[in-house]
């Protein structure tokens, strides 16, 4: 009887959570001695998603890895959420290890990604509630979740949709407080890298008691952290930075094909690779006549094309024209990325990892009104901060173009512009002088959660109400202020602009021709490295591009559970319940990209006509009928935004016992949940999920799954204003590399992802072998209609295999006909939009090994966790060659596996992990080819060590641990990365940071 008992609280309570209301807390539940539902003194753990777990999830249907936040803190001592991400089932999660060249993506955060289907696919709960996002696109910074009283996380590495909602395609990370806890606890650590950088400062401290007779338990905690990270590529080996650095460049200059598409021309390893289409004192592209230099369009050869103005113009030898030809280095297969060479420049300066510091506080009261009534209210509210540089030296591929009366133009290279009848020229930089552009980014999250839970005679309730608000300020110095640079960049003398004798009286022309027009302009010197002058740069760089993005999240929500009836085999268990919410995303910018930046008098560019209104400086592309000038600065155009929607959800779950202490059935229930999503965008959605659990004989249990996921479009995906950004970019059409601008947009017409996904495991605990344990799970997913915004290389090379007939190519903003390959028709621009188009499938296995066994005087514990990725397949739009991503750097490992040994006394523990990564190849695709394709296996050695310096009931532990002992760092240049930009490895996916050292002192009173 008693049995029967206990099985009926695991029902009614695996119920609830395996529907997965966010009403319902994940926490331990301590039953009363007298309750007919539990036997005396049962402490049950609920695992929420799932059944009732006493261990670690291996009762649970849906296969969950549950992890101690002592154990994650192992793993990684700075916080709770580095650790999940050394966990075998995290790939390409997005850190402080992964920083961004244009400030538009919310990298610096800590945005955990499971199978690396998209950190976008994952949902992250606080006790079972859902938080709210901290950036843009959706999703949410691991970051802002209080660390002092995280108990353990539940992960759900199935689709847990019918669970939770929207988002749970990829599993969900739910993070448990312990809401019970009494005295105060609390840590201080420090770190440092066996190189002697990146130290780290830790603080953690967290109090909790019970009031009135144990009715009203209040608790509250405080977390600290920062760390400095690591300044730029050049502090790790391999990584460049001043010099040129290691690139996977095409090895063969001669061959037609662009680099890597042909057996002939692969991407090969090469060192010193540097760029030779720009060079930090101003290289010399194509002569202009005036009318070209008037419509910004067209060249004429100029007998000083390749020449460089020398690298000071201040107290040095100059030639007889103020510069001398180029020394470009040698070519390789890559357009315009070339080895060696005197006068070539690098895009040095770039953050390797971002500083970080983040600062959390959390606070919960609960209160016993009655026997069968509880209530609860908690807080939470955290300020995280980023800083990284996204580049030391910018860039200006053909971006200006200097006319012959520039005041600063040395005097033979204005008379050889005058000789052969030039107006002006085009010209490229390197900006080595400028301030590095640099990014700031501010991310407050604030929390409110609050509710009552009772029982209705056998039945329980709940009913919450929930509150988010975050809100992420970037902002990105050192941009160039793109008019103010086109004025200060066209300078002349007062005095011959007058028709008189040249006064020395520099200024800039629009002071003249247009006065206030751009008050407080500075000219600007671009020709020598050092040469323009700290105030003019100052004019056009010191203000920067910024954007600010709120999120609002408000829900009330309210659950039923309990039994229906009995069968023969025990309580036929339901629960059901609704949910309503709010969302709204607001984004604001001080740039609007979707509104052209007009800088000239109307109808008075295309025809040639003189224009004195006009900036001389700005090249063709930047401005046409076609391509109207909007980049207000020269990278990091984040447009506004605003979008708001209304989500109302119903659901229900069963669980049906089938069989008890049969033969051949100890166990046997069927379960299943559905849910009914209703968005006021974008229309209803159904997820379900079907499940079943069997235990033939005691020591073996199978389970399995099959559901319907969704994952609806964000809002940001739905209603996100033109942004624009302008970078470097190869184009494949006509073979050249230069700059672009590239828009972006939301897509109001899209409509939820359906995902379907299956699994299947067993686990094995053997009485005959006590202390051991062992699950094995199957799992295939596979997305349809996946929302996904094709890159620029990606639409550029589906419109060249369409033969210019494929719907990319509307896209496309070219000058000429698509047939034209010549280097004049370089785009103009290419849009990126979010597609319903897309699919992902992938399948794999998961596993974990446990044991523990006494020996000596302590406790020792073995435990395995594995991912097997069998394939990874995912495709751009239908009919697309899918890219294979199972064992390509670009996807997942094939194998990763995470062993670890842990030996304890009383006072003394000891563990030792390794995190395996297995062989990955740059590509698996049939039309690429690189050299040396394969990247060997890796093994990163970590170590801890705690010793109890006070024992009893007031510990105070002395703790060290150490990471990448062996100080494994993987080489992996990248194709075709501009040089010094992008440390030489994949840095979602490998360390890069080396040897790492971590100590610290905990106490519990």
């Amino acid at each position: 009887m008693k049995q029967r008992q206990t099985q009926q609280v695991r029902a009614v309570l695996g119920a609830a959570f395996l529907v997965g209301s966010p009403l319902v807390q994940a926490q331990s539940v301590n039953l009363p001695a007298d309750s007919p539902d539990s036997p005396a003194g049962v402490e049950m753990i609920v695992v929420t998603g799932s059944r009732i777990s006493t261990a670690n999830g291996y009762e649970a249907p849906t296969p969950i890895t549950l992890v101690t936040s002592e154990e994650l803190l192992k793993k990684a001592p700075e916080s709770i959420a580095a650790g999940l991400t050394k966990l075998p089932q995290f790939v390409g999660t997005a850190g402080s290890n992964v920083t961004s060249s244009q400030a538009g993506t919310p990298s610096a955060g800590n945005y955990l990604n499971l199978r690396r289907l998209g950190s976008i696919e994952t949902l992250l709960l606080l006790n079972g509630q859902r938080l709210p996002p901290t950036s843009f696109d959706g999703t949410t910074d691991a970051n802002i979740i209080p660390q002092a009283l995280i108990q353990r996380v539940d992960v759900v590495t199935g689709g847990a949709s019918a669970a939770y909602g929207s988002d749970a395609v990829a599993g969900v990370v739910n993070f448990i407080l312990d809401t019970k806890f009494e005295g105060i606890k609390g840590s201080v650590q420090g770190g440092v890298s066996s190189r002697g950088d990146n130290e780290q400062e830790k603080v953690s401290l967290a109090a909790g008691k019970f009031f009135m007779d144990g009715r009203l338990h209040l608790e509250g905690s405080f977390d600290y952290f920062y760390q400095p990270g690591l300044e730029n590529n050049g502090l790790r080996p391999y990584g460049g930075n001043y010099e040129g650095g290691w690139v996977n460049v095409g090895a063969n200059p001669a061959r037609p094909c662009a680099a890597g598409t042909c057996p002939e021309n692969p991407f090969t390893p090469m060192y010193n690779v540097r760029l030779a289409n720009g060079t930090y004192g101003t290289l010399i592209h194509g002569g202009r006549t005036a009318r070209q230099a008037e419509a910004r369009a067209g060249s004429t050869p100029f007998s000083l094309t390749g020449y460089t103005f020398e690298p000071t113009l201040v107290g040095g030898p100059v030639s007889e024209f103020g510069a001398h030809p180029a020394d470009l280095g040698t070519p390789t297969g890559t357009p315009n990325f070339n080895v060696g060479g005197a006068d070539t420049a690098v895009t040095f300066g770039t953050t390797l990892t971002s500083l970080l510091n983040t600062k959390q506080t959390f606070a919960r009261a609960d209160y016993e009104f009655g026997e069968n009534l509880t209530g609860f209210l908690q807080g939470s509210f955290s300020d995280s901060d980023t800083r990284y540089v996204t580049v030391g030296a910018g860039t200006q591929f053909q971006s200006f173009q200097i006319y012959s009366d520039n005041a600063f133009l040395p005097v033979g290279v204005r008379q050889r512009m005058q000789q052969e009848g030039l107006a002006s020229f085009v010209a490229s930089r390197v900006e080595a002088d400028q301030h590095p552009k640099e990014v700031l980014t501010n991310n407050r999250a604030a929390t409110v959660l609050g509710g009552l839970n009772g029982r209705w005679s056998d039945m329980q309730w709940t009913t919450n109400f929930s509150y988010g608000r975050s809100k992420l300020r970037t902002r990105h110095f050192g941009n160039f202020h793109q008019p103010r640079w086109f004025a200060a960049l066209d300078a002349v003398d007062a005095g011959e602009f007058s028709g008189g004798a040249a006064n020395g009286n520099i200024v800039c022309r629009t002071d003249l021709t247009n006065p206030g027009l751009f008050p407080g302009c500075k000219p600007w010197n671009p020709f020598g490295n050092g040469s323009p002058s700290a105030e003019s740069y100052a004019y056009f760089q010191d203000e920067p591009s910024r954007y600010q993005v709120e999120n609002r999240t408000s829900g009330l929500a309210a659950s039923l559970s309990g039994p229906l009836f009995d069968v023969p085999a025990g309580p036929v268990n339901f629960a059901l319940g609704g949910e309503y919410r709010r969302q709204k995303l607001i984004q604001q910018s001080n740039v609007d990209p979707s509104t052209p930046i007009e800088l000239y008098e109307p109808g008075l560019v295309e025809d040639g006509a003189t224009n004195p209104a006009n900036l001389n400086g700005i090249p063709e592309g930047l401005r046409t009928a076609a391509n109207p000038f909007n980049l207000l600065w020269n990278s990091t155009n984040v447009g506004n935004s605003f979008g708001k929607q209304n989500i109302a959800e119903g659901f229900a779950e069963l669980a049906v016992p089938i069989l008890t202490d049969k033969p051949f059935a100890q166990e046997l229930e069927l379960n299943g949940a559905f849910r009914y999503t209703d968005y006021s965008v974008t229309g209803g959605m159904r997820a379900w999920k079907v499940g079943a659990r069997w235990s033939p004989v005691e020591q073996i249990r199978f389970r399995g799954t099959w559901s319907q996921d969704i994952r609806a479009p964000t809002l940001y995906e739905l209603f996100q204003g033109v942004g624009s950004t302008r970078g470097t970019f190869t184009d494949i059409h006509t073979g050249r590399n230069t700059n672009l601008i590239t828009l972006n947009r939301g897509n109001p017409d899209l409509k939820p992802e359906i995902a379907r996904t299956i699994t299947a495991g067993a686990i094995w605990q053997p009485t005959f072998f006590p202390g051991f344990s062992a699950s094995i799970d199957f799992y295939k997913i596979r997305i349809e209609d996946q929302i996904t915004r094709p890159n620029t290389t990606l639409i550029n090379q589906l419109c060249e295999d369409s033969g210019g007939t494929g719907p990319t190519c509307e896209l496309i903003v070219r000058p000429l006909p698509f047939d034209d390959r010549s280097a004049e028709n370089f785009p103009l621009s290419i849009a990126t939009v979010p597609f319903n188009q897309a699919f992902s499938e992938m399948d794999g296995i998961d596993y974990e090994i446990n044991y523990d066994m006494l020996l000596g005087p302590g406790k020792l514990a073995l435990r395995l966790l594995g991912n097997y990725t069998r394939e990874f397949t995912q495709a751009s739009s239908p009919g697309a060659i899918p890219l294979i991503l199972a064992g390509a750097a670009a996807g997942v490992p094939k194998h990763q596996i995470t062993p670890s040994i842990d030996f304890s006394t009383d006072r003394l523990s000891v563990g030792v992990d390794v995190r395996y990564i297995s062989e990955l190849f740059y590509t698996l695709q049939p039309n690429v080819f690189v050299t040396n394709n394969r990247l060997s296996s890796v093994a990163y050695l970590n170590a801890n060590l705690t010793y109890d310096i006070v024992d009893g009931e007031s510990p105070v532990t002395l703790y060290l641990s150490g990471a990448n002992l062996l100080d494994k760092l993987v080489f992996a240049p990248q194709n075709n990365a501009q040089p010094t930009e992008f440390y030489p490895s994949f840095q979602s996916q490998y360390d890069v940071i080396g040897r790492y050292f971590t100590a610290g002192v905990r106490f519990q009173f």
